[in-house]
């Protein structure tokens, strides 16, 4: 969240670690408190460090606003848009099982199959490919650091601090 923007009333972080297994459908088992606290309807995107994050609706809504308040016209905002709304999907739900199908394109770009960690990170929940986040473990600084700084590039060339 930006500087000084507060969180809705009510709101509770999601919290903790915790292993669940991607099926053959692409589905991922989330325990009952952080369905509840992603409410009924978020949305998954690729996370600058290489993780599929999910958001709840609040949380997601300001994001995106935040990003489509720039000038159309922004070639920061044209290529921060791109990288980050292309490999995103909205209106996600749990279903009775508590599962949620994670689209194909964003199972394949996570790298997200058989094992996965979930952590809780306050405003969303990083879905791990297990093997991923041992590597990022091991050196938080430069794993996917060229990703990491495209993204960084293109959101201070959209807000105007290069």
């Amino acid at each position: 969240m930006r500087e000084g923007e507060s969180v809705p009333m009510g709101f509770k972080p999601l919290l903790g670690a915790d292993e669940s297994t991607v099926d053959d459908k692409g589905r991922v088992l989330v325990g009952k408190k952080r369905r509840e606290r992603l409410g009924p309807n978020f949305a998954i995107a690729f996370n600058t460090t290489g993780c599929l994050c999910a958001y709840p609706q609040w949380r997601w809504e300001r994001i995106v606003s935040e990003m489509l308040n720039y000038d159309p016209m922004n070639l920061g905002r044209e290529r921060f848009t791109r990288l980050i709304l292309s490999t995103a999907e909205d209106e996600l739900n749990f279903d009775a099982q508590g599962r949620v199908v994670i689209p194909s394109d964003l199972r394949k770009v996570g790298g997200i199959e058989g094992r996965v960690t979930l952590l809780g990170a306050g405003d969303r929940l990083e879905i791990w490919a297990k093997e991923e986040y041992e590597k990022f473990q091991q050196d938080e600084d430069d794993y996917r650091r060229e990703r990491r700084e495209k993204i960084e590039r293109a959101y201070f060339a959209m807000t105007d601090r290069l």
